[in-house]
């Protein structure tokens, strides 16, 4: 009797969890725009809204990412913020040689998406992701 009532507790706490969305890294996919055309090397970040760890990808030159997390494909399913940087070169500034490249020079690069979008606190960008992932988030930014 006791074995049962253990087995029946630990299958409605698994039915529990299944039900509220937990569960393993599940594959995002998308595509940034900024002022409708894509925006190719920005960092993409999702950062869950109730915690856990970010996952982030860089976009190619057609302004897709596909996400990583630290050690898995994909994210959780959840409800994420989503932050998008890239940064540049100001004009007249040569570029070091990677093997000249220090923390100061890196920090003359300016930011050229607006900082809206590049603060936790302050990104307007949320994407819900499916307990089955999502292969079609699409991030229109605007200047």
């Amino acid at each position: 009797m006791a074995l049962q009532r253990i087995f029946g507790g630990g299958l409605a706490g698994c039915l529990a969890l299944a039900l509220a969305g937990c569960g393993g890294p599940v594959p995002v996919e998308g595509k940034v725009t900024m002022n409708g055309k894509p925006l190719a090397g920005a960092t993409v970040v999702f950062i869950p809204v109730n915690g856990g760890p970010e996952a982030g990808a860089q976009t190619d030159e057609e302004g897709n990412f596909h996400l990583t997390g630290t050690k898995t494909e994909g994210i959780s399913p959840g409800e994420y913020r989503v932050t998008v940087s890239k940064k540049e070169w100001p004009p007249g500034v040569t570029p070091p040689e990677p093997t000249k490249m220090t923390f100061a020079s890196v920090l003359q690069k300016r930011e050229t998406v607006p900082l809206k979008y590049t603060a936790q606190d302050k990104t307007p960008l949320r994407v819900p992701v499916p307990n089955g992932g999502t292969k079609d988030v699409h991030l229109a930014l605007e200047k």
